[in-house]
């Protein structure tokens, strides 16, 4: 069922490629000249003002939202003829759920659809990194959708829909808010200056939310080595299929759709073998994360982070000798450890400079004292 929600919504959102892309364009280029022209007079008033990173970083945040954003407005607006639906209002709570209380393809296509908004949102505005902010405008968006559908006649004004739309976006806030105390946990930790906003969490708390990607990742990694091979092939048919389109769409190669159908065998054994690596890749930062957190420094954060991903990859393909249709194998197990150590090299990195920053800043901070 999940399959098939994402299936349909890939396949609505492909009309709107061109003009999702045009609006962002036009607008990442508006928000680059004001943020730019904002700076530089923050700059010549001798007020605090962004480095060249954090613009760099912001821009490429707003340029993902627009493209969010545009695609939300195509499929829930511009996809319709005005006047195509009759006015019609469904104020039945669980109205679009199954009979036995489980979610239906179509309210699964409504949680899914916001699920970005609520990590892209409170990503790039400040105001909206409070849960109540978020929720409140989430559920405002989608009572602007809903009645826009109603008035125009492109849609029904369902009540479930602003339901589960604000439920998709809070699970979407979930997820950002897991991964941007960690980042704070991770700053407080490495001694790197915090801002006004940025508070940490208590202890319990923070254990928790750094916890639960790790468990949720092993889930993840065991549950897709539990599949069979019908399902196991027919996933990764589809996730090869889609990468190709993006690609072709982004690269212009012109590849028809039933080119990009009779490729989708040639590259999807490197789309699997690239859903290993980062698989673990991501397994290896949330347990790095976790254990630098814990205070657990130098070379046994590295080494136990590495060790776990090992195990995990070990058990994984023994598992998976168990399953219909899948056999082991210890190049897999290869690959998942270059995706740890790939990841763990990239950590290193980062450390490195923000020692350097720390020591410089030390420095800095001494030499200002003898002025």
């Amino acid at each position: 069922m999940l399959l098939r929600a994402l299936n349909d919504i890939w396949i609505a959102l492909r009309k709107f490629d061109e003009q999702a892309l045009g609006f962002t364009c036009r607008a990442v280029i508006v928000y680059t000249f004001i943020i730019l022209a904002v700076n530089l007079i923050q700059r010549l008033r001798g007020k605090k003002y962004q480095k060249i990173w954090q613009m760099a970083l912001s821009i490429c945040l707003f340029g993902v939202l627009c493209v969010y954003m545009s695609y939300l407005v195509g499929l829930t607006l511009s996809g319709r003829e005005p006047g195509s639906r009759t006015n019609k209002i469904n104020l039945e709570i669980l109205g679009t759920w199954r009979s036995d209380g489980t979610l239906s393809q179509h309210a699964a296509e409504n949680v899914l659809l916001f699920i970005p908004f609520g990590i892209l949102v409170p990503l790039t505005t400040r105001f909206f990194k409070k849960w109540w902010n978020l929720i409140l405008i989430a559920f405002i968006s989608s009572m602007l959708i809903e009645m826009t559908q109603l008035i125009t006649g492109r849609g029904y004004f369902e009540i479930d829909d602003i339901l589960l739309n604000t439920g998709g976006a809070i699970l979407g806030y979930i997820v950002f808010w897991a991964i941007y105390h960690s980042y704070i946990a991770f700053k407080h930790e490495s001694q790197l200056p915090l801002s006004r906003n940025e508070q940490r969490l208590n202890r319990i708390t923070l254990f928790i939310i750094q916890l639960l990607p790790v468990i949720l990742m092993i889930m993840l990694i065991f549950g897709f080595g539990s599949e069979n091979a019908d399902n196991s092939g027919a996933l990764s048919a589809f996730v090869t299929e889609k990468l190709l389109y993006v690609v072709n769409k982004l690269m212009r190669f012109g590849w028809t759709a039933e080119k990009i159908q009779k490729s989708v065998p040639v590259y999807e054994g490197f789309v699997r073998k690239g859903a290993h690596f980062a698989e673990f890749g991501v397994l290896t930062m949330f347990t790095f994360v976790f254990l630098y957190c814990r205070r657990l420094r130098n070379i046994f954060s590295f080494i136990l982070s590495f060790l776990l991903a090992l195990v995990l990859s070990v058990a994984d393909e023994i598992n998976q000798g168990y399953v219909d249709g899948r056999n082991r194998s210890f190049k897999d197990v290869g690959i998942d450890c270059l995706g740890s150590l790939t990841v763990l090299f990239i950590i290193f990195v980062i450390l490195v400079l923000i020692r350097f920053y720390n020591a410089h800043s030390k420095v800095k901070q001494g030499l200002e004292m003898f002025k």
